[in-house]
């Protein structure tokens, strides 16, 4: 059997991109001396990246009848158009060319609407947009109805539906009717570059962008939902009460960046924030290294990737209680909705024994996660050993239209 694995997105996705290199290195090592694999990306930069991982992979270009064909499943009526007219796209074409048998979606996309033969896997990152429908991000320009068309046209008739915790699944069973044998709850990894040794020195990092070790972290892009306003917020309840701290955002604008710009001048907070924008991959180890806690008020989940980059690298962090399911006791949880609850939160981790404490319990945590991730693992290769069986019993190419 041979898996082809699709990546779509770019590195400036932040955090999702990294997932996915987490997810490729993962499926690569669970299929090595067992299933072929290859690697799919429409993005010249991704082939880079992925060569510095010690990941080969084939650049491939989505052509009009790919895209055409991903929105032919809503209507019934093209649907049909497109079987008469046998309007395969070329992207499935080149997949059963290599002799692939199985089509691994690292993210949530309808391309896999466009395959008309082959099978997939599903990968679920949230579903922010039936948990906060409220945010402009998942509502306007009718965002809420692409990402709910999508879900409820690709969940149910997937091999199988990657997700990131029980939690995740049990939504994506009840909302869409998908039997919960079918959903791995696969829990998120670091950033697969905290791994690389070409990792900038700290003291490099701070004169680059002339900061000082001890500031509060948060590395996230400026979408609404990331919730950087209370940070500016309880910034200001420090500073009234003679607590004198900076903050560092690192992250790309996704449309809210001169908002939380107007109100940092509002707040006369411009010597207490930096704002360092979309940084190098190689920098972020180090920004979380030289901070003095990481600070996570986002209202999207279930779970997030920097909790467990702050663990891994010993540093205390706080995080929206809502979320508690993904961090237990090992993280200063606190109300996003109140800044009064942010700052008392913030001022606790300036208490060495408080930051000891959530240190070692994020230790904990993180071979917590690690248990789930093998138990996981393993599911993953049983369904996969299932699926090369019952291949057995036809031939793709018998079956496709040259």
């Amino acid at each position: 059997m041979k898996i082809a694995i699709v990546l779509e997105s770019n590195i400036t996705s932040g955090g999702g991109y990294n997932q996915a290199l987490n997810a490729i290195d993962q499926m690569l090592k669970l299929c090595k001396g067992k299933y072929e694999t290859i690697v799919y990306t429409p993005i010249n930069e991704n082939i880079v990246n992925l060569n510095n991982l010690g990941i080969k992979a084939s650049l491939f270009k989505f052509g009009l009848i790919d895209k055409v064909n991903a929105n032919f499943l809503n209507s019934s009526l093209l649907s049909l158009f497109q079987r008469k007219l046998k309007l395969y796209g070329g992207f499935e074409k080149k997949m059963l060319e290599d002799g692939c048998d199985l089509v691994y979606f690292l993210e949530a996309t309808n391309r896999c609407l466009s395959l008309r033969k082959l099978n997939y896997i599903n990968t679920i990152w949230d579903l922010a947009h039936r948990d906060s429908p409220e945010f402009p991000e998942v509502r306007i320009d009718r965002k809420f109805e692409a990402r709910e068309n999508l879900y409820k046209n690709s969940l149910p008739k997937a091999f199988l539906v990657i997700v990131d915790s029980k939690t995740l699944a049990k939504r994506c069973s009840s909302r869409y009717g998908i039997d919960v044998d079918k959903i791995i709850d696969m829990p998120f990894s670091p950033s697969p570059f905290f791994k690389d040794e070409c990792n900038i020195e700290i003291k490099d990092l701070l004169i680059k962008y002339s900061i000082e070790e001890g500031y509060y972290y948060y590395p996230a892009q400026f979408w609404p939902h990331k919730n950087h306003i209370r940070i500016l917020q309880a910034l200001v309840l420090l500073k009234n009460n003679k607590i004198n701290k900076k903050v560092v955002f690192s992250g790309g604008d996704k449309g809210n960046l001169s908002y939380i710009k107007s109100k940092i001048l509002e707040f006369g907070l411009e010597n207490n924030v930096e704002l360092l924008g979309f940084v190098p991959s190689s920098h972020i180890k180090s920004l979380y290294k030289a901070s003095l806690a990481v600070v996570m008020p986002t209202y999207f989940g279930p779970t997030n990737i920097p909790p467990l980059e702050a663990w891994s690298l010993g540093k205390p962090l706080i995080y929206s209680s809502h979320l508690k399911e993904n961090v237990g006791d090992a993280a200063i949880l606190f109300n996003p909705d109140s800044a009064e609850d942010l700052a008392k939160a913030m001022t606790s981790v300036l208490d060495p024994i408080i930051v000891n404490k959530l240190v070692n319990k994020g230790n904990i945590r993180l071979n917590e996660i690690e248990l789930i991730r093998r138990n996981s693992k393993a599911k993953l290769i049983d369904k996969l050993d299932a699926f090369s069986m019952r291949m057995d019993c036809w031939n793709y190419t018998t079956h496709f239209d040259k």
